[in-house]
């Protein structure tokens, strides 16, 4: 079952970035109708950090379908280093960016 499931965690994460990607040409558009300063070039750094965050996934599961792995590739300090280091940077980033574009949808909604 391990065989069949572990590109699925990548999967989603690709996912994610193609999202960041998303969000940084919608808010690009956004920004440009209402003058608002060009942040929208961070996307690109938080699409980054995910991508390294599902190559490590990639690694790592490969690694551990693998007979002869390295073994710090199944350390828990190197999935911390390479996996949530990352994956928490890009998606706080990305939330950032998105409430900073798009929070005006909310505050429409409340008053």
């Amino acid at each position: 079952m391990k065989v069949i499931t572990a590109p699925l965690g990548a999967i989603g994460l690709l996912a994610m970035v193609y999202m960041c990607f998303l969000f940084a040409n919608f808010s690009r558009r956004l920004g440009a109708v209402t003058k608002m300063k060009d942040h929208y070039r961070w996307f690109s750094l938080a699409s980054g950090l995910v991508a390294v965050a599902a190559t490590s996934q990639i690694i790592r599961a490969t690694a551990d379908l693998a007979c002869e792995a390295p073994t710090f590739l199944g350390e828990p300090w190197f999935a911390r280093l390479s996996f949530y280091v990352p994956l928490a940077a890009g998606g706080a980033l990305a939330l950032v960016l998105v409430w900073y574009y798009w929070g005006w949808i909310l505050k429409e909604k409340i008053e």
